[in-house]
């Protein structure tokens, strides 16, 4: 009897359905939250046209808001990147991905 437990226990045995379906749906939220370098290129150009417009609409005050906010989030970004143990190069792109990586999602 312990021997069929410990088989059904074991790291071996086969996803029951609910842990298949949980499986899937964290696949396809990795899949939607997905972001790629290019598409943090793209989020950096629309912020950059966003700041232009910013200061074209309502001066440079609004500019340098909007722009230090944006500084803001990537200082944040990068802070949590090296507190989660990232260095270098590597946590400058963690930050960039964070901060423009909503671009991939347009």
């Amino acid at each position: 009897m312990e021997r069929g437990a410990a088989q059904r226990d074991g790291a071996e045995r086969a996803p029951n359905a609910y842990e298949r379906v949980l499986a899937e749906d964290r696949r396809i939220r990795r899949e939607l939250l997905r972001v790629s370098t290019g598409g943090a290129h793209a989020g950096l150009a629309m912020t950059v046209l966003l700041v232009a417009l910013a200061a074209s609409a309502g001066g440079a005050r609004w500019a340098l808001i909007v722009g230090g906010v944006v500084v803001f989030w990537f200082i944040a970004a990068l802070w949590r990147a090296v507190r989660g143990g990232l260095r270098g190069r590597a946590a400058a792109v963690r930050a960039y991905l964070l901060t423009f990586g909503w671009g991939s999602w347009l």
